[in-house]
């Protein structure tokens, strides 16, 4: 399996690094397009959202008939090499955690950053491999001596430029495949980068690469630089995916003091002063930073949990933190086992539209009155937004249209079969078809029996927010959801039963395999309300479609047990009850 990728652009040549080679193979590769056509000829794939398409080689950025062409080249080739592979991950992998320190000196800017106005004082690592922790140190007065032990080095260096010329020795040697950091995407990272540009030029900078190859942009008013070959994990930004809650504080020292009782080491003053008065106390602060991300690994196994979740979706690892990616990847996966062709993105088949401005509710939430209450039941639902995708068979291919409902953040909409056939059967009603080869909404008015009638015959669902979908063949997410469902299931088997057998290692094993599936079906939902997604319909049908379902859910539960309880269970006396549950 593959450990590392990186694509550039600039010579259209890929860089892939794997199990069977320790090297990088460098490679050019041309991915198939497909041509959309009116009607069936030998050799066209099926179009997920209808129609068919033959195989092509040749590119054309202009033809909105052209398919596949949007995707990003790494997932294309990933897709391709991989796409038979199920659960399984890398043999290998080689982890760094790095932490810089600098004299400290501004607010710490995007703009502050780029310029690096301040020298680097000390780099600090921890290589997994070898478990050893390492600390590079500006030390111009020469109080520290070298140590080079079992587990611990510390290399003191007369300059900056001496610093981080021994670093990047060490880091060559190192060879490391994936670096974490924690706010290093936005601060260590990029500040080492254009520090080193600064000190040393850029052929000695792209040292920090195995490829030499390090790509520079500016994404939504951040620094975002990718070190080609080497998969940079935030740990940070790992935490904030997979906890899932708001946290207090997001500085490590309290994120370490709350999960590994382990803060950082306290100094009177500021760090400058800390550097100029005691360097020993400044090495161990700068090497607890590293420490402090170690022991949060090891309890809570985020990087582990993203090489995952990366290779069940064919993904590259610094697309970890994007739902629409790993959803992405996975979708394309499993079309290209079932020879479907993908659709282009919404704004590929219509560069004039425009997403518009519906608006939906999200979940159900029920204000508490405030008061002491007895008989209190607790209810939560498994799943409830996977479930919904799957129990409404709901997708872009399935997606027939809805009932256009009023404008109004306040109407109640609750579209279900049996609500539908208490109104007049004569009512009008306006219905909203999706034209899927452009994504334009087609009104038409109908009577409501008619509806009724096609439901009925045809096999459709209806959501609470009037959606409508086909039934008559599983949706390629519903297909997606239901395998990870029962990869999940079986993984807390296997892990039950290693537990039994006190096989703790593959119990562990077994635990991370089935949080990553339940990772992955919650963050289904999630992406069909991002506009730039393949495989939503560009008005917020789907999303809605699953937020009202789920409130009606909600809320009906809600009703059924409140009169279940207070109609039913309080009218029985205590020998009733213990009659009726063993109580």
């Amino acid at each position: 399996m593959y450990q590392a990728i990186f694509y550039d652009y600039k010579t259209h040549t890929y860089f892939l690094r794997d199990d069977q080679h320790s090297k990088f193979k460098q490679f050019q590769y041309q991915p198939t397009y497909y041509k959309r056509i009116s009607e069936w000829q030998e050799g066209a794939f099926p179009v997920l959202t209808g129609g068919w398409a033959l195989p092509t080689r040749k590119y054309d950025k202009e033809d909105s008939n052209l398919l596949e062409k949007d995707i990003s080249r790494e997932l294309v080739l990933l897709r391709d090499l991989y796409y038979k592979f199920d659960d399984i991950i890398p043999s290998y992998h080689n982890i760094v955690y790095i932490d810089i320190e600098i004299e400290m000196g501004g607010a710490l800017t995007p703009e502050y950053i780029k310029s690096t106005p301040n020298p680097l004082t000390s780099i600090a690592l921890i290589d997994v491999t070898q478990k050893q922790k390492i600390c590079f140190i500006v030390d111009e007065k020469n109080e520290i001596p070298e140590t080079n032990i079992p587990g611990k080095s510390i290399i003191p260096c007369s300059s900056e430029k001496e610093l981080i010329q021994k670093f990047l020795t060490k880091f060559e040697e190192l060879d490391p495949t994936i670096i974490v950091g924690w706010n290093s995407a936005y601060f260590d990272i990029p500040y080492l980068y254009f520090r080193l540009l600064k000190i040393i030029g850029e052929e000695e900078t792209l040292r920090l690469s195995p490829i030499r190859k390090i790509n520079n942009r500016e994404f939504k008013g951040e620094n975002q630089i990718t070190i080609g070959g080497i998969n940079h994990l935030d740990y940070m930004l790992l935490h904030k995916k997979y906890i899932m809650k708001e946290e207090p504080s997001y500085k490590l020292g309290d994120i370490g003091e709350k999960y590994i009782d382990l803060g950082k080491i306290e100094y009177e003053g500021n760090l400058n002063t800390l550097y100029k008065t005691d360097l020993n106390k400044f090495i161990d602060y700068n090497l607890r930073d590293v420490e402090i991300l170690e022991k949060l690994d090891e309890k809570l196994k985020f990087i582990e949990l993203t090489i995952m979740i990366s290779h069940i979706c064919n993904i590259p690892y610094e697309s970890i933190y994007y739902n629409t990616v790993m959803n992405e990847g996975a979708i394309l996966k499993y079309l290209k086992r079932e020879n479907i062709v993908s659709p282009n993105k919404p704004t590929t088949h219509n560069p004039n539209l425009k997403y518009n401005n519906d608006s939906y509710a999200g979940g159900f939430i029920l204000e508490p009155v405030p008061g002491l209450y007895f008989d209190v039941i607790d209810l939560d639902f498994t799943s409830l937004y996977p479930s919904i995708i799957k129990s409404l068979n709901l997708g872009i291919e399935t997606l027939v249209g809805r009932i256009k409902v009023p404008h109004n953040p306040t109407y109640e909409q609750n579209h279900s079969l049996e609500k539908l056939k208490e109104r007049d059967p004569n009512e009008e009603i306006i219905i909203e078809k999706l034209d899927k080869t452009n994504y334009k909404l087609k009104s038409a008015k109908i009577k409501l029996k008619t509806l009724i009638d096609l439901i009925e015959k045809n096999n459709y669902t209806i959501a609470a927010s009037g959606a409508i979908f086909d039934t008559n063949e599983q949706s390629i997410c519903s297909r997606i959801l239901q395998g990870w469902f029962e990869k999940r299931e079986h993984y807390r088997a296997l892990k039950k039963k290693a537990g039994k057998a006190e096989d703790w290692v593959n119990y562990k094993l077994y635990d991370l395999f089935q949080h990553a599936f339940k990772i992955l079906q919650n963050a289904m939902y999630g992406t069909y309300a991002k506009n730039g997604w393949r495989y939503t319909d560009g008005h917020l049908i789907c999303s809605a479609a699953i937020t009202n379902s789920g409130q009606r859910l909600t809320q009906e539960t809600i009703e059924f047990v409140n009169n279940k309880i207070n109609n039913e269970y309080l009218q029985l006396s205590k020998e009733e009850l213990i009659a009726k549950f063993g109580l």
